[in-house]
């Protein structure tokens, strides 16, 4: 990929890479510890044309300690979305034009094509499934740094 960040971009790139229609492609964040299982238990969860895993994770916030466990279950994001790639392929995937440079929203314009050709989601709060807290300094370009800066 060349130019600037695209989340949207990666995703449906990492998407793309993807040839087998019967292969489970899921999309994740890097700050995130994926606990033991969660590829078989994505796996039995996800079925060829008519259901997406779609898991819920627990948001570290900073400061957090294994005694001092502070956060909260993100219950407003499909950042982590898995399917067959038949299915990602059928959808449509991510809007690449609309949020080429745009961060936020491109989860829920993939949901939105998803659901409209028939896939239901399987949402759960996910055990274990953990988004640690990372400072967003120097993430992107200073449109969307400034933006997001907490």
């Amino acid at each position: 990929m060349t130019g600037g960040f695209s989340r949207s971009g990666g995703l449906q790139a990492g998407i793309d890479y993807v040839t087998n229609p019967d292969a489970i492609v899921m999309t994740i964040d890097m700050h995130l510890t994926l606990p033991p299982g969660f590829v078989e238990y994505t796996r039995r969860h996800v079925v060829q044309g008519k259901m997406g895993f779609a898991p819920m994770f627990f948001r570290l916030n900073q400061g957090y300690t294994e005694i001092n466990i502070n956060g909260f279950w993100e219950t407003l994001t499909y950042g982590l979305l898995g399917m067959y790639k038949s299915d990602w392929t059928t959808a449509g995937g991510f809007d690449v034009q609309k949020y080429t440079t745009k961060w936020g929203g491109e989860d829920w314009g993939a949901v939105d094509r998803v659901v409209t050709h028939g896939i239901e989601l399987f949402r759960v709060r996910y055990p274990g499934l953990a988004h640690y807290f990372h400072t967003k300094k120097g993430m992107w370009d200073n449109n969307l740094q400034s933006k997001y800066n907490h």
